[in-house]
């Protein structure tokens, strides 16, 4: 494809305070179509489309250089949003962003972040997929909820519960939460005289369930999860609970009636685990 065809977009991630660039070669960003919770079609200088998702297995992000973020887009494409996760693990979502727009005003000396990770329904099976992201050393995980924008399909009812979690715990975040309809949802555990009801809960790593031994409290307490190092465990991942049979054929160039969404991970940075991007 002729570099002609394409549209560039090319951000520098600026300090607030110092007004100077931010130095940055390893934190990652995803693009995606302005106003959805779908991955664009983006491309590098040499007109090579950028892979952001493996249909089924996992989606991928983009490595900036230098606190730049640079990507082309289709000529048709005016506007993107576009997630972020620095190297020091700071998070900004940068909405509506236009090719003429080449800079993005940040504050890595803030400490409270939210970062956002779209996903789809483009998995017919249990696989543990992998959202692109890392938790970074110091950040601390209050909460986490989802946005369904459109109602994610299956032939049951268990086939729409899907969890939310990290590398070898997989249901740590949210734990069979039900994405039949769009909306908010998030990890309230279903509640009765008896005590919690485990699905449609928080996962392990937010939260806790202790049931009485002698049939009489069971009570359920929230936590939060601190990460305290950048490793392999803490990889960022998404899962469909039950393996039932879907009424829907997930392809590569979509589906309708698919599902989509986002996540939305709410975290504060320790002040003496901050590295300085």
């Amino acid at each position: 494809m002729a570099i002609v065809n394409l549209r560039p977009f090319y951000v520098k991630l600026v300090n607030t305070r110092t007004k100077r660039p931010i130095d940055d070669d390893t934190g990652v960003f995803q693009v995606y179509t302005a106003g959805a919770a779908t991955r664009a079609t983006i491309y590098n200088a040499a007109g090579t489309q950028l892979t952001q998702e493996v249909v089924g297995t996992s989606f991928n992000s983009r490595t900036m250089t230098d606190g730049t973020l640079e990507f082309y887009t289709d000529r048709s494409v005016s506007s993107v949003d576009v997630t972020i996760l620095t190297a020091g693990g700071r998070s900004y979502f940068l909405k509506s962003l236009s090719a003429s727009q080449h800079r993005a005003d940040v504050d890595p000396e803030q400490t409270e972040f939210t970062l956002v990770a779209a996903f789809n329904d483009r998995a017919s099976c249990t696989t543990v997929r992998p959202l692109g992201f890392r938790l970074r050393r110091g950040m601390v995980v209050k909460d986490v909820l989802v946005k369904v924008t459109a109602a994610f399909a299956g032939a049951a009812a268990a086939s729409n519960r899907y969890s939310v979690g990290r590398s070898g715990a997989a249901t740590g975040f949210l734990n069979n939460i039900t994405l039949s309809s769009v909306g908010f949802k998030q990890g309230n555990p279903d509640l009765s005289l008896t005590g919690a009801v485990v699905g449609s809960r928080y996962g392990a790593s937010l939260a806790e369930f202790h049931a009485s031994s002698t049939g009489n409290v069971d009570y359920y307490i929230r936590k939060s999860y601190i990460a305290a190092t950048a490793t392999a465990s803490n990889n960022l991942v998404v899962k469909r609970q039950t393996a039932a049979t879907l009424t829907h054929s997930f392809t590569n160039t979509g589906v309708s009636g698919a599902g989509k969404g986002y996540i939305y991970y709410m975290y504060t940075l320790l002040p003496t685990e901050l590295a300085s991007q």
